[in-house]
């Protein structure tokens, strides 16, 4: 009976050190079970349980059903605070990312506002350029209006050139024709000469005397009673080459328009 005894004590402290290590509210089944234990061990005391056994092993099964509910709510709990370690982890990451995503486009603001500088200087670099070219455009069109202005007085500079050449032509033309008449009015004259007399070529001396002295003052054509001494006044006085008195104004040789 004793043995009996000690073995069930025995056993009941196994299995409360064991429910023991899983939580500590198992005492509450231990005190229903010393309770049994005592009238178990205390059959002389007038006890009020019938079956203390059954109310030792009643704390037993208490004791049990409180490590199972604890160890299942502390598995809870584990899991969790491992589910809340998970979301704070996750939290966290979803920090880190926002705080990655913010300095990312805080950079790409960043980068924005440089390169709009830079359009920005590009655009005034453009335009300076554009009004530089305007001032080359209207530079060259000056240039090109004086070039033309300058190729206008140019031609007409030559157009006078060759005019003059022109005139200057018929000038050494009209004079080579006077030399011409000259040289064979010498020759007819000195013919002439030959062939008349003596007595004759004095009568003519004296037939062509002249009405003005070509060396006097100046003569017009309505000074002479006709054109022939006008004619004859003309050549006295250095005609055709040279005309003082201003006879022979077309430079024909004629003094007077005599034909």
């Amino acid at each position: 009976m004793q043995v009996r005894k000690g073995i069930l004590l025995v056993v009941i402290a196994i299995v409360y050190l064991l429910l023991f290590t899983l939580t500590f509210w198992s005492i509450i089944g231990l005190f229903i079970t010393i309770l049994g234990l005592y009238f178990y061990f205390k059959p002389r005391l007038r006890s009020p349980v019938k079956y203390p056994m059954v109310v030792v092993w009643l704390g037993v099964f208490i004791a049990f059903a409180i490590s199972i509910y604890m160890v299942k709510g502390t598995e809870t709990q584990k899991a969790e605070i491992k589910s809340s370690s998970q979301d704070s982890k996750t939290i966290i990451a979803f920090k880190k990312e926002a705080t990655e995503l913010k300095a990312s486009l805080q950079n790409t603001e960043r980068k924005l506002k440089e390169q709009k500088q830079e359009i920005k200087k590009l655009k005034e670099e453009l335009t300076r350029k554009e009004e530089l070219r305007l001032q080359a455009v209207e530079s060259y069109q000056e240039e090109a209006d004086k070039r033309s202005a300058l190729e206008s007085e140019l031609k007409e500079e030559e157009t006078k050139r060759i005019a003059a050449e022109e005139k200057v032509d018929e000038l050494q033309s009209s004079l080579a024709s006077i030399e011409t008449l000259m040289e064979e009015s010498e020759n007819l004259a000195d013919e002439e000469y030959e062939e008349i007399p003596e007595e004759e070529y004095v009568e003519e001396e004296v037939a062509t005397e002249l009405e003005y002295d070509p060396n006097g003052a100046d003569r017009d054509c309505g000074d002479f009673s006709s054109a022939q001494a006008a004619q004859d006044f003309y050549l006295a006085a250095g005609g055709p080459v040279n005309d003082p008195h201003d006879l022979d104004r077309d430079n024909d040789g004629n003094a007077c328009d005599w034909n």
